[in-house]
């Protein structure tokens, strides 16, 4: 077992060659979900439910001017489980794990980007284990039902602050700051610098949808000879510098003196009898507030949506508070927080037909995964009393399985019953604005009433 130095620097030498064993599918199809207008209202499930029928593995494209190649998309559940239960063939070290690179190096902002590879869930084997075992004390249920008081106190200190029969935007008022405040518990950052993480994901989420502006205003001023207008470029690297600088900090803060936090456990980490590198210490912070904090955001203002598109559910749910139980799961299945993960095919292998050589990348669609009704039964209706609501590939599978599943469905659980003690409704007033991102199913306004 080595050292995991840095996995980005391999990725950045690599050369990319165009794939050259372009398949033959059964329809020939528009659908680019690189294109992030796609997912801004909504999701494109008629397009993915195509694909799962006639090209469920499907070789897509590569976006714009981007040096890498295509992408495998895989759509089917089934299909999803069997790559995700091969982490040697369908490996998560060999690349990203998101869905595309987006451009050339020198586009890219050199921390983040070089910080979304060097961590936890790009590793296999024996690294990745040994890692997720200094995290895994601070998701266990022991841990995340003494947990449970503080974020109960919190609930109720945030719907305290809402005027009830106000509209209110939902995201800002409670479901940016609950997470941020549990994450803050479990890594152990200071009250005072709490607010700061929720800025840096506002921009964080910008990051996908601001290379792609980037991409496109280069090839539009290639053409016009038009320079890119550079100033939310500069606001945005600022903002970043300033995240990885705080993270650094405190990191070492950390290492001179650790208490009993998340934070103490990552900087004092050893793999091989060495402490973890500088671009991994960067990537286990990047990972941990936005892995920590998206998933619960996103499903907070997706479920009360879901529930507001779905009024009989709603109305079911009021009638049996004990259908909270089930009510979570569904709700993480039907958002889908986080649409898809990636990995590298290490050898040549047959995948339902289709050869994928060793190289290419497979993207796995979990946004379609979670609709497909030859596995879930009637996955496009949201049901809150499915017999089996876990049934859903939300948190991922096999061995990179979200280890903070429990205190994600533990903050839904504590909301809901919360609300439904306090409120007769709780209304949506107005659109929301999706965040615009093909990576990210999250909601970044909502007009909410919470009505006494």
């Amino acid at each position: 077992m080595t050292e995991p130095v840095s996995i980005s620097n391999a990725i950045a030498k690599k050369t990319f060659s165009s794939n050259a064993h372009l398949p033959i599918h059964e329809f020939e199809s528009d659908v680019n979900l690189t294109d992030l207008d796609l997912f801004t209202n909504g999701q494109p499930f008629d397009q993915f439910k195509k694909m799962r029928e006639k090209a469920p593995i499907y070789l897509h494209a590569p976006f714009l001017n981007d040096p890498e190649p295509g992408f495998w998309s895989l759509t089917r559940y089934e299909d999803i489980l069997k790559v995700s239960s091969n982490p040697k063939t369908f490996s998560s070290q060999a690349g990203t794990g998101t869905m595309i690179t987006l451009g050339s190096e020198d586009r890219r902002h050199p921390k983040l980007w070089r910080s979304a590879v060097d961590h936890m869930l790009n590793l296999d084997g024996d690294l990745h284990i040994n890692l997720r075992r200094e995290h895994m004390p601070f998701f266990k249920p022991n841990y995340v039902a003494d947990l449970r008081i503080k974020v109960s106190a919190k609930v109720q200190a945030l719907l305290d602050d809402i005027n009830p029969n106000e509209p209110c935007n939902f995201v800002t008022a409670f479901s940016q700051q609950l997470p941020i405040f549990t994450l803050s518990e479990i890594l152990g950052i200071p009250e005072e610098d709490r607010q700061k993480l929720i800025t840096w994901m506002e921009f964080l989420e910008l990051a996908q949808y601001i290379q792609v502006e980037q991409m496109k205003k280069e090839l539009e001023g290639q053409k016009t000879n038009e320079p890119v207008n550079t100033d939310m470029l500069e606001m945005f690297n600022n903002m970043i510098d300033e995240m990885f600088e705080y993270g650094r900090d405190i990191m070492n803060a950390k290492r001179k003196n650790p208490s009993d936090d998340l934070l103490s456990a990552i900087a004092n980490a050893e793999l091989e009898g060495q402490q973890l590198s500088p671009e991994f210490l960067d990537g286990s912070w990047l990972l941990i507030i936005f892995a920590g904090n998206d998933t619960t955001r996103n499903s907070l203002s997706g479920g009360v949506l879901a529930l507001n598109e779905n009024r009989d559910q709603f109305n079911k749910l009021k009638a049996d508070h004990g259908l909270i139980k089930s009510l979570v799961p569904e709700i993480i299945r039907w958002q889908t927080p986080l649409m898809h993960m990636r990995r590298i095919a290490t050898r040549d292998v047959e995948l339902g037909g289709k050869l994928i050589k060793k190289g290419d990348k497979v993207v796995m669609w979990y946004v379609s995964g979670n609709r497909d009704e030859s596995v879930i039964e009637k996955a496009n209706e949201f049901i809150i009393d499915r017999a089996n609501p876990r049934l859903h590939l939300s948190f991922g599978f096999g061995i990179h399985r979200c280890m903070g599943n429990r205190l994600g469905e533990m903050q839904l659980r504590i909301v809901w019953e919360e609300i439904l003690k306090r409120y007769s409704d709780i209304e949506v007033v107005g659109e929301p604005k999706r965040v615009l991102s093909n990576f990210v199913r999250g909601i970044e306004y909502m007009p909410v009433v919470l009505h006494k």
